[in-house]
């Protein structure tokens, strides 16, 4: 059984009342915490931008890592953060918890079933409310795009989805809304993915939606194969309720949930809680002898981390030079 042991924060008053909540110590220097022996595990949710030196100290301190998307801004973070977890036996688990959201693993499964045949082309759309990068992430949404912060989810569940790598892209950004507030980043960015099997999706990524929409993000998916097509609505499913004084809201109960047995005991569970509990899981084979390979490819890696950056490098290339890029290996440049 897990055990949460200490917690770290930017500013003190953070810390006290994580302190107070959850009944742990804490500090706001993670090097203090890295450097304990009874701490088997991090999870590191920080901005976007700051994943890799907290990531690499973690590996080098002997810890195994949960790390937020994106796993990295670049390819040479995302490479230095694979080698540190590599050179010290530490499992590296990116949250891309879009994976086990149980209508996203149904899709799956119908299309490893080929219930839909060969897919040739679909639609993908994730947009949050503008209280997301103004509210929310004030200090840090010029640090980061939308896609990075929201593209990623989607590239990383359509290349789970349908077992095949990006080749190349074509995206463009569109801006104002957030300048208007002072924030240097795009409101919006599109892009069209075309996969290695030929399969060919548009993804379009948002964090500019009106304060009164009725969730915080919008959400879902289309794709249409030579037998037939899937559509998934993950914003509404289903339960929605409107109060006086408010506007109609949805509830996302498949995200995260709380039930509270006869012993007044809580249980967590939902696409949000399930990846900490199997990144928890794995924590607990490996410390009882478990081996690394045995598991790989049964998680969300760092490798998969890193296919996600591959991609999202390749689309702000993309906008920045107004020309197709193809996603490579090491790199990205023109696909010509």
């Amino acid at each position: 059984m897990a055990r949460l042991i200490a917690v770290c924060a930017r500013t003190q008053e953070t810390v006290s009342r994580l302190c107070e909540q959850y009944r742990i110590v804490g500090n706001t220097d993670y090097r203090d915490l890295l450097a304990r022996q009874d701490i088997d595990a991090v999870c590191i949710v920080t901005p976007d931008h700051l994943h890799r030196e907290m990531t690499v100290a973690a590996a080098r301190a002997g810890k195994h890592i949960l790390v937020e998307k994106p796993m990295d801004l670049s390819l040479k973070g995302c490479d230095e953060m694979l080698e540190a977890a590599r050179e010290n036996r530490v499992m590296l688990f990116v949250d891309f918890h879009k994976r086990y959201d149980p209508v996203q693993q149904k899709v799956r499964d119908l299309i490893c079933e080929r219930r839909v045949g060969t897919i040739q082309y679909g639609y993908a759309y994730m947009e949050a409310k503008i209280i997301v990068p103004r509210d929310w992430l004030s200090k840090w949404a010029a640090h980061t795009t939308p896609f990075w912060f929201l593209g990623s989810h989607q590239v990383d569940l359509l290349r789970w989805t349908l077992k095949s790598e990006v080749r190349s892209v074509l995206a463009h950004s569109f801006r104002g809304k957030l300048e208007g507030l002072g924030i240097d980043t795009p409101d919006a960015v599109k892009a069209e993915l075309k996969f290695e099997n030929g399969t060919v999706v548009t993804v379009d990524v948002s964090w500019v939606l009106p304060d009164g929409f009725e969730a915080v993000v919008n959400q879902g998916l289309r794709l249409v194969g030579t037998e037939g097509l899937i559509e998934i609505d993950t914003q509404d499913r289903g339960a929605a309720g409107c109060f006086s004084g408010g506007t109609m809201e949805t509830y996302n109960t498949n995200a995260a949930n709380v039930t509270i047995n006869a012993l007044g005991q809580s249980t967590y569970s939902g696409y949000f809680i399930d990846p900490i509990k199997e990144f928890l899981h794995l924590v607990g084979y490996l410390k009882d002898g478990g081996d690394l390979e045995s598991i790989k490819g049964k998680y969300p890696s760092g490798e998969d981390g890193r296919e996600a950056t591959r991609v999202a490098v390749a689309v702000h290339q993309s906008i920045a030079k107004g020309i197709p890029i193809a996603v490579k290996q090491n790199g990205c440049g023109p696909d010509v």
